[in-house]
């Protein structure tokens, strides 16, 4: 089981890299001439300068799609048939047996949403691919790094630390998902204000709507509104609070000895360049190498703050 569960991990941790990268590629992230393709996912209408430009931004797309998308087909065949091996596992062993039933139901709704999605036009998929990667991320992750020998240590406030650092962590990965699923990574270009705001406005309500589906203009660029700025500050916001509750958590972590030195260093190591990481998004004009590495590092901020909140349980007995 314990073997299963970390080759299942480890798999899982590449389709969450691979599932960005395409729906990044797919949303005209770095495409040319950026940003005025970003949001190009629709067929246009006849007008021959928009057709010329829809046809090449499709070719330029085929190329990194010719190998990413059979890598990210095979990955999640593969992981597929791991995630039931230890579900039958965990059946003849008795262990892990919600965990194990919980991470095949996401298998198969992700494989049902990869079969009928509409690809980037509803939120509502692109949350729903989005949050059950990191779904099974946690829930391997749990099973990996959550058993401890850790026993009756001074930990004082750490465990409350970790579970408020992992809450914040959560709700800035769906933030950063509807980010994504709004097309808003290039809505605000300037920092740290937003073209001379801070705050989001009412237009949030729509940004956060996953019942509606995308309006695709004449050009089949996705239409949008104030929404995206808005969305794009909500997560400027959290990201801010939960870099500063997560380096918290790293530091009372290498306060509490040595035990949890690693992990509270390797913590504060991540958060740092997770939120250098978004700052170097925004002067750059968000490369795609930029915003993959963004949710890679958010998967391994997940990992190492379960570790953290596992390890901090088990001391305090």
């Amino acid at each position: 089981m314990a073997l299963l569960a970390r080759l299942s991990l480890l798999l899982v941790i590449l389709l969450v890299v691979l599932s960005a990268y395409l729906r990044l590629d797919h949303s005209g992230i770095g495409c040319e001439p950026w940003p005025a393709c970003y949001g190009n996912i629709g067929v246009p209408g006849d007008s021959p300068s928009a057709s010329g430009t829809y046809e090449r931004l499709l070719e330029e797309a085929s190329k990194p799609l010719s190998w990413a998308t059979p890598l990210h087909r095979l990955v999640a065949s593969v992981l597929g048939l791991l995630v039931l091996g230890m579900t039958l596992l965990s059946l003849h062993q008795r262990e892990h047996r919600l965990i194990s039933f919980s991470l095949l139901a996401l298998t198969v709704f992700l494989a049902w949403l990869g079969i009928y999605s509409e690809g980037l036009h509803s939120p509502a998929v692109v949350m729903g691919n989005l949050g059950g990667g990191f779904a099974m991320l946690g829930l391997l992750g749990w099973m990996v790094v959550g058993r401890s020998k850790a026993k009756n240590l001074p930990t004082t406030g750490l465990r409350s630390a970790a579970i408020a650092a992992l809450c914040l962590l959560v709700l800035q990965i769906a933030i950063g998902g509807l980010t994504s699923a709004n097309f808003a990574a290039s809505a605000c270009q300037t920092l740290p204000d937003c073209h001379g705001s801070w705050l989001p406005g009412g237009d949030i309500v729509t940004a956060m709507d996953l019942s509606r589906v995308h309006e695709i203009g004449s050009t089949g660029m996705v239409l949008g509104g104030a929404e995206r700025a808005d969305i794009h500050k909500l997560h400027r916001v959290t990201a801010l609070l939960a870099a500063v509750m997560i380096f918290f958590a790293g530091a009372k972590a290498v306060q509490s000895g040595r035990d949890f030195r690693i992990i509270g260093t390797t913590l504060i190591a991540l958060v740092t360049l997770e939120f250098a990481l978004g700052v170097s998004a925004v002067i750059s004009s968000v490369p795609i190498g930029v915003a993959v590495a963004h949710n890679w590092v958010a998967a391994l901020l997940l990992l190492v703050t379960l570790k953290l909140l596992a390890e901090s349980q088990a001391a305090s007995g």
